[in-house]
């Protein structure tokens, strides 16, 4: 079995290969290996943190609020800052869409995102990182 982490990942990857249809499928839930050249436009999703507390002591729940990252890494050229925000649009309206990633949790909020460039590839790369606080709630003995 899996913790709930693995299937809001999972279920983040699914609507994003859907949805954000300037990346042709290349979305990876993963940060293991370096995205360039002709795998580019491309996504890559991983949980950075987590925090949780006490919801209510009957049941002994657990609120919990998840960091989601997902990275987006275009090609550098004279357009780059075009191309990542219109690839940025289709992320943030892809996730709105499915705020609850199917019932999964209770909100996914886009709380900030980093633009940079990768000058250690072959050619540079530009990465955009949104963050996501993903809120959800599980019992203290089950976390799948």
């Amino acid at each position: 079995m899996a913790h709930v982490r693995k299937s809001i990942r999972d279920r983040m990857e699914s609507i994003l290969k859907t949805g954000v249809t300037s990346v042709s499928n290349r979305v990876y839930a993963s940060r293991v290996y370096p995205l360039t050249g002709p795998d580019l436009p491309a996504l890559a999703v991983y949980t950075a943190s987590e925090s949780s507390g006490l919801q209510t002591m009957g049941v002994r729940t657990l609120a919990r609020e998840l960091s989601l990252n997902v990275d987006a890494y275009v090609r550098v050229n004279d357009t780059f800052d075009d191309t990542i925000d219109a690839l940025c649009v289709e992320i943030e309206e892809t996730i709105a869409a499915d705020y609850t990633l199917n019932g999964l949790v209770k909100d996914t909020i886009l709380t900030s995102t980093e633009i940079d460039f990768d000058g250690e590839a072959e050619r540079p790369v530009g990465v955009a990182r949104l963050t996501y606080t993903i809120r959800y709630v599980t019992t203290i003995g089950d976390v799948e």
